[in-house]
Order: C-alpha cells, then structure tokens, then sequence
C-alpha cells in the first residue's frame, strides 16, 4: 500500500505559458525557483502540462517528447532529480489531450509503465476529447461505454501453447436476467444486473488469453464488456466496426488458476459517471501498479467536477478537480473557493479536493486578495501549484507563498481539509484540525466592505466538526499566524472578536490551555 502524500506543491508550466514550453525554459525557472527559496520552502515539483509531448506515438505506441524543444528527452527527468525537484507529466484520458497530442485512453497500462520508467511522480490526468467536441466519442455525453454486443462464445488458451483453445459457446453461461440466450448468442448484459457466468475448467494455473466472440453489426463506437475471472476484473473493447463480416473476435488476457474457475461476463456502465470512473480507475491502478513505493506517482484527477469525483475517487486518486478552470481574477478565485469548500466531508488523508492551480503573482489582484487566496487554498488543503513566472516574480509573492506558518497548516500531518461555516453574509469561517490537538482558524471577508470588530461564539461552530480536538470546557489560547510577533493569548471563546479587511482573511490558531 502506498504511503498517503500530503497535498501536493510545486509548479506548472500552464498558467503562464500555456503551449510555448521548452526544456530551456524548465530549466531556467528550476533554477529560479531554487534560487529564490522555493524549492526549500516545499515546492518540490516541476510539472510539464500539455504540449512537452510529441504529436504521435512511436513505432511500438509509446509516447515521446517532442525532441525538437526537449532534446534531452526524458534526460530532464534526471537534471530536474538532479537539482532536487521531482517531475511531474500530463496526459488525457480521451484519445487527445485538450491541446489534441496523443491522450492515454487505450494506453493507460502503456503511458504508466513508461512514466515509471522515466522516474515521473505526478500526473495530471485531463478530462479532453471525450464529450466537448462534435469529433468526440461521446459528444454531448452520448453513447458512453454502456453497450455490449451479442455473446456468441468465449474461448481460452494459455500463453504458453500448451493447450489448443478451449471454446464454450453462450448456452453453455449460466444467465442472469435481463441477460437471455437469442439465438446462438446472449443478449442484454449492457441492462442493469445482467451477467453471463462461465464456469471453466484449466489444467494449470496461470496467463490466459481470452477471446469473446460476437456479432459484428454498423456501429462508430466502440463497446465494452467487463470480464470477472475469479473477482479479478478485465476490461474487454469492441472496436468501431463497419459490419461487412460477422461474426469477429476480441482478445484480452486473464490469470486463471488451475481447477475450476468462474468467468463473469456484465457491463456496469450506465452513463456519463460510470465511464468517467472506468477510464480514471483504469489509469489510477495502471500508475500503482507501475510505480514504487519508494517513487510512487501521485495521480491528479481532472474531470472538472462534471461527475462528482469527490464520491469514487479516493481509492486511487491523489487529488480530484472540483471545477471548472481557474483564470487570473477575483471571481474565478472566489468561484473556485466556493466549488471546493463544502466538500471537506468527502476529502481523506492523501487524497484532496482540488480547486485548481494558484493564481498568486499572475493575476492583477492586490496584496490582501492574493493572500486570501493563498491562505484559502492552505485551509482546504489543497494541492499548492504555483504558475509565475519564477524568473521574474517580485520579493513580495515569494514571502507570501513561502510564508512557513500558512505551509505548516496545508501540510499537516492529519492531512485534513478545513470544515467551512457561514457566519454572516459575506463572511466565512474555515476550521482546520491539526495533528498536534491544535486548530486553525480562519476568517474569509468576502465582501467589497471591511469588517470591524466582528465577535463570534466559537462555541456555535467547534462542535459541529467532532474532528476538533478541542474539549467543550476548555480555557483557548490564540495566535495570530499572519503575524511573526504574534504569541499565544487567551481569548473568549464565547465572545472571539477580530476585524477583517475587503477581500482579506485572518488566520489564527487555537489551543486548548485545560481549565
């Protein structure tokens, strides 16, 4: 099992320089970065969104940089490693990724194994050439992966040519209705509870290859059968086909062991969110398969929210987008806050709602906004993806976004996402538990209109997160994190007064000093 990372941090090329992207121009904002404190201060990785790879596959379908701007090829892995940066890659789960390269889909086990190989460890896995484009294969979110064709038969044989293929026609499966025998082949196991269950027979254990033949009629999409063997689940493809010659044959392989076994023939897709999944679990298990624990390859979902990711992803994503992208203004920042902040129930440990990259040092937003957007994204636990230009960023956002109090509270050892309260309107309250039985607390103004003297009775909102480590009865002490001179007071937690700016935040932590 792999170790739970904590939210993830460093920087992307996509922000600022969207497509126009170099292996000179990593280097330089690598350097840039190390240099001004970054990388110290926690911002570990280097990730390469679209455009570091070349437009097709090779001879053996393997994916490639393009050498024209990366000569060193996957070479940046090592001089990025070298520097002491990890290296993160993108790719998409449609056939093309958003700025139409090759994507992963029908890869996955592929792209995996080569990023591995690489020493990549992030990937940033995007939502393209799916549903958006009338070229797509579920344009306007039809025709997802939710038909199988008619059955005719399954054949098995070991890879080893031990054995000529074994063959068991479709009377032989025992149904499960809707599932039912016309003809010579089973139809219906793309409704709801339908399966086809062979029971077969193997004189030893081990690889097989699996074949299911079918009815070959017109369609331009492909279709889909889930094949069981044994409580181990493969994902079996029909190709577009043109119909001119049925019946056709699909292949994949399966592990049986020697004896009696049981082959589970169904289809679980039932529209856009079941596809999402299938395609995300298959790529998320491809990189645990294909990573190490001591290099494991933290996997960043990017669907955009379309399927609620916060409810299936947690078994085998590092982080999930909760929206749509984020752009270089006050409304986006506060669109996403918005989008990410009452998910906090369905975040755990090393796996994190994502509202999308920083736009701190890129946007024309002003001190006390890019702070809220920083301190914000540390309260909700969020990955901390920078996107300035490292080269040219002024002194001022570096102190902000390398500020060692607002880190300590993102990464945290519970690794816990801030529960989110509204106290009046325009103004929020963030609770984040903390490993050390402390809280941390934040106030969100975001009004157009400064905040005076506000008092809360903080009693109304530390009981309802029984992930508080603070006892009803206890006496609190405070500190100002936003301020170094700051020390712990005692406060009244029944009266906790502060005053808070336009567009501002204020960040404190609680402790409890026992009665």
């Amino acid at each position: 099992m792999q170790h739970k990372l904590p939210p993830m941090m460093g920087w992307s090329t996509w922000n600022q320089f969207h497509q126009h992207i170099s292996e000179d121009l990593i280097i330089a904002v690598a350097r840039s970065m190390k240099d001004a404190g970054l990388l110290a201060a926690g911002y570990r990785y280097i990730n390469l969104d679209d455009c570091w790879q070349a437009s097709q596959r090779d001879a053996t379908g393997q994916l490639g940089f393009d050498i024209g701007r990366f000569p060193n090829r996957e070479g940046l892995v090592k001089k990025l490693n070298d520097m002491g940066f990890k290296v993160g890659l993108y790719s998409s789960c449609g056939a093309y990724t958003c700025e139409d390269m090759p994507g992963s889909y029908g890869y996955e086990d592929t792209d995996a194994q080569t990023f591995a190989r690489w020493g990549v460890e992030y990937l940033k896995y995007d939502y393209c050439h799916v549903v958006d484009l009338p070229t797509d294969p579920h344009f306007e979110q039809q025709n997802f992966a939710d038909t199988t064709p008619p059955i005719l038969y399954i054949g098995l044989m070991p890879f080893d040519g031990t054995a000529a293929e074994m063959r068991m026609d479709a009377k032989d499966a025992q149904l499960t209705s809707p599932a039912v025998l016309q003809g010579d082949a089973i139809t219906g196991l793309d409704c709801p509870r339908a399966a086809a269950r062979f029971t077969v027979n193997v004189p030893k254990g081990g690889q097989y290859q699996l074949a299911l033949g079918y009815e070959k009629r017109y369609s331009p999409h492909r279709k889909f059968v889930l094949a069981v063997a044994n409580d181990e689940a493969t994902q079996v493809w029909f190709p577009p086909t043109s119909g001119w010659f049925s019946p056709a044959r699909v292949t994949a392989n399966v592990t049986l062991k020697q004896g009696e076994n049981t082959l589970l023939l169904t289809n679980p897709i039932r529209g856009q969110q079941d596809d999402t999944i299938l395609r995300y679990t298959k790529m998320g298990q491809a990189l645990q398969q294909a990573a190490t624990l001591e290099r494991p390859i933290c996997f960043s979902i990017c669907e955009h929210g379309r399927t609620q990711p916060w409810l299936w992803a947690g078994d085998f994503g590092g982080s999930w987008r909760v929206c749509g992208d984020i752009s270089a203004n006050w409304a986006s920042v506060l669109r996403n806050y918005e989008a990410a902040a009452d998910l906090w129930r369905h975040q755990q440990p090393g796996a994190y709602n994502d509202p999308d990259m920083l736009e701190v040092g890129i946007g024309d937003f002003s001190h006390d906004e890019n702070l809220s957007h920083f301190a914000l994204w540390c309260m909700m636990s969020a990955p901390l993806v920078l996107g300035f230009d490292a080269r040219k960023i002024s002194a001022e956002t570096v102190k902000l976004v390398t500020n060692p109090a607002l880190i300590a509270i993102n990464q945290d050892a519970l690794q816990l996402q801030a529960s989110r309260y509204t106290v009046q309107s325009g103004l929020d309250l963030l609770l984040k538990p903390l490993a050390d039985g402390s809280v941390a607390l934040c106030l969100f103004n975001k009004s157009d209109e400064a905040m005076d003297d506000i008092t809360l009775n903080l009693n109304d909102y530390l009981a309802q997160d029984d992930r508080l480590g603070l006892r009803a009865g206890d006496a609190l002490l405070a500190r100002d994190v936003l301020d170094d001179a700051s020390e712990w007071a005692p406060v009244n937690r029944n009266a906790f007064a502060a005053s808070i700016g336009t567009r501002s935040v204020r960040v404190f932590k609680l402790s409890s000093c026992g009665e």
